[in-house]
């Protein structure tokens, strides 16, 4: 078989012919390997090819299960599919590609979005840092998240042509993050974000204008050490002055939503002047990311935007200034 695999910028090449793979960098030849031929790679095969080591050199497949991949990225076993995935580690060099085609194969569950609830942290932490350069493994650190959901969220983005991967020169296993547009993958969050369903209900809470209803979260959250976080037109009043909102929107932790409605004596009730949306976070970690301002706590930056975004056109300028205000 002849296939030959490269990366976006062609820089890098992997040539397969005659049984043997050779990988080249900008024309120069790096190594070369014999080649093992698997049309359906199962994972009882990973598994006595991992036993072997790296003595059948680089397998090559044209469907795999994601288990047998894994277990031949755990052996350290090189391997390639016809749809573009490689894994390659040999020190220094360590190339991993997530393949053009892998989506031609069945292959078990689909990788999940990189916008669906937990995995969103990632773009949301890039957007909020736009330029700063992490290693997978600080990233995991930064957000909570396991190490290994960091890199498919990353691989995904990347894939899209969202975020940039790169390795470290003085560690050619350590993989680095960093987002130099952050435009496309804020308009791709928007669109994620304006499919989704969150919960909320407006009420009563004995207040006559925002100001008054400010109040009560304030002193509610700290008589009751409760999180919070100011979202939508509520939260942008407190960083762009020429925002005018009517009601006030507080997102907060699901599992605390009785809670809240108990001390706040809260009603349900109609939107009007002093009244409050309590909507509830499915990601309790986007509270965490809440900075004061004056003296409530306002949602990131992100969670502003998007929330701006869903109101309509009379949140129209507060998301475009707080767009400019990040240079998203």
């Amino acid at each position: 078989m002849f296939l030959q695999l490269e990366s976006r910028d062609g820089r890098v090449a992997l040539k397969i012919d005659g049984g043997f793979a050779s990988l080249q960098i900008e024309g120069a030849q790096i190594l070369q390997l014999p080649v093992t031929e698997e049309r359906t790679l199962t994972r009882q095969r990973a598994a006595e090819l991992a036993a072997l080591g790296e003595e059948h050199g680089l397998v090559l497949f044209e469907r795999s299960s994601p288990a047998a991949r894994e277990l031949l990225r755990e052996a350290g076993v090189p391997f390639a599919s016809t749809g573009g995935e490689v894994f390659l580690h040999a020190p220094p060099v360590h190339i991993e590609w997530p393949g053009r085609l892998k989506t031609k194969w069945p292959a078990g569950p689909a990788i999940p979005s990189p916008f669906a609830i937990r995995a969103s942290r990632v773009p949301r932490w890039l957007l909020l840092n736009v330029g700063e350069e992490l290693s997978f493994r600080e990233l995991s650190a930064q957000i909570k998240l396991s190490e290994s959901m960091v890199s498919r969220t990353v691989r995904t983005l990347a894939d899209d042509g969202l975020v940039e991967v790169s390795f470290d020169p003085a560690d050619a296993r350590r993989r680095l993050v960093r987002l130099r547009k952050p435009g496309p993958l804020l308009d791709a969050f928007e669109r994620a974000d304006a499919t989704r369903r969150y919960r909320q209900r407006t009420w009563e809470v004995g207040a006559r204008d925002v100001e008054g209803a400010l109040d009560r979260l304030e002193r509610t959250a700290k008589r009751q050490r409760l999180s919070y976080a100011l979202g939508g037109l509520a939260g942008a009043s407190l960083i762009l002055r020429a925002v005018e909102p009517a009601t006030v929107d507080a997102w907060i932790d699901r599992e605390d939503s009785e809670l809240w409605i108990d001390a706040l004596g809260a009603t349900p009730a109609r939107p009007g002047p002093g009244r409050v949306n309590l909507r509830l976070m499915p990601d309790p970690f986007v509270l965490d990311l809440a900075a004061r301002i004056g003296r409530a706590r306002v949602a990131d930056r992100v969670q502003l935007y998007l929330d701006c975004r869903r109101a309509g056109e009379r949140a129209i300028d507060a998301a475009e200034a707080i767009r400019s205000e990040m240079r998203w």
